[in-house]
């Protein structure tokens, strides 16, 4: 038998920067109702992104808004600032349209899931109150940007057990190659693709080379970090 799934009684969500943007909002929901907290209430629900705005039902909302077609709750997601806490009935409203912080019928349920979402920052959002200046500079000692290790081939066959790298191999019997990269948390790229606009492929797992020639390319990423330099491979099969 699986193991068994835990319930629980709240949810908690984030939200922070994205991409050009700079916002903090943090909610918590249980069964029922969902409380949402604006730390910028001065910005906008839809904040200028250059990605999201490429999309076809951001430039339709601004046509109908625009052209003054949005009445009522349809402009509710239109609105030039927010509130400072939003709550809602999910199961009565589940498109959270009627906001009942303010409702003095609702207080003991906003009081509770405001102390719920003050708990949960206080053991887990370690980084919402951080200036981003000051991630900026742990992340980049000396305001230098660090740069993802290059990958590295591990060669395995019955001959070898990969105790050692090496970028060039001729071998008698198919052989495993493994890639590698130093940098906790990066994702390795590689392509044994030839030409100008190869394939590039996410590594998961060795894979086995056979009879002839192969060219590995590898490159390694990490988010925030430069993308490592290119290295390549050359393993033949006889």
């Amino acid at each position: 038998m699986g193991e068994q799934v835990k319930s629980r009684d709240y949810i908690f969500a984030t939200r922070d920067r994205y991409d050009e943007s700079y916002d903090m909002v943090r909610a918590a929901r249980d069964k029922q109702y969902k409380y949402i907290r604006n730390y910028y209430p001065e910005k906008p629900y839809l904040q200028w992104i250059q990605f999201s705005h490429q999309h076809a039902a951001f430039q339709e909302l601004w046509r109908l808004e625009l052209s003054g077609q949005l009445e009522g709750d349809q402009r509710l997601l239109m609105q030039h600032k927010r509130p400072v806490e939003e709550l809602y009935d999910c199961v009565n409203d589940p498109y959270e349209i009627s906001n009942l912080a303010d409702d003095p019928v609702y207080r003991v349920e906003l009081e509770r899931l405001r102390t719920v979402l003050d708990d949960w920052r206080d053991q887990y959002d370690v980084w919402g109150d951080v200036p981003e200046e000051r991630m900026v500079a742990q992340m980049y000692p000396g305001g230098v940007q660090p740069q993802t290790a290059a990958p590295i081939f591990i060669p395995l066959n019955s001959e070898l057990p990969g105790r050692e790298a090496t970028a060039n191999g001729e071998y008698i019997e198919p052989t495993s190659v493994l890639l590698h990269c130093a940098t906790q948390g990066a994702s390795i790229a590689y392509t044994t693709d030839k030409g100008l606009n190869p394939s590039w492929k996410l590594y998961t797992k060795p894979f086995i080379l056979l009879e002839g020639t192969t060219i590995i390319r590898a490159k390694a990423v990490r988010i925030g970090y430069k993308d490592s330099k290119e290295t390549i491979g050359s393993f033949v099969i006889e």
